[in-house]
């Protein structure tokens, strides 16, 4: 089984690596995303803002940033998992609304 495994990993697209640095960036930026949103602001102005914060905040190169497809479940996934985190944390009464908020951006 581990042959198997092993040989999935290798030909994974993405190195673990670079899928360990996409998280972080992404974790991130929904963090950001988060303290946005809990300051009052829109979900969507909170998305934008919280994006621009964590990209100049990470030591990953532009060439590496443009090989993340953030629309991928890999990266969009954990990015709204800690906004939603971060929001029922810190300020719980805003966070009921942010499902809602999220759905009506697109």
């Amino acid at each position: 089984m581990t042959p198997t495994v092993l040989s999935l990993a290798v030909s994974s697209p993405l190195s673990a690596s670079s899928l360990q640095q996409g998280l972080k960036l992404v974790n991130n930026i929904g963090m950001q995303a988060g303290k946005l949103y809990c300051s009052g602001r829109s979900a969507e102005e909170s998305f934008e803002k919280g994006t621009m914060i964590g990209m100049a905040e990470t030591s990953l190169s532009i060439d590496a940033i443009n090989k993340l497809d953030f629309e991928d479940d890999a990266y969009s996934i954990p990015m709204i998992e800690t906004m939603f985190s971060y929001t029922i944390d810190n300020c719980p009464g805003r966070a009921k609304g942010l499902f809602r908020s999220i759905t009506e951006m697109e």
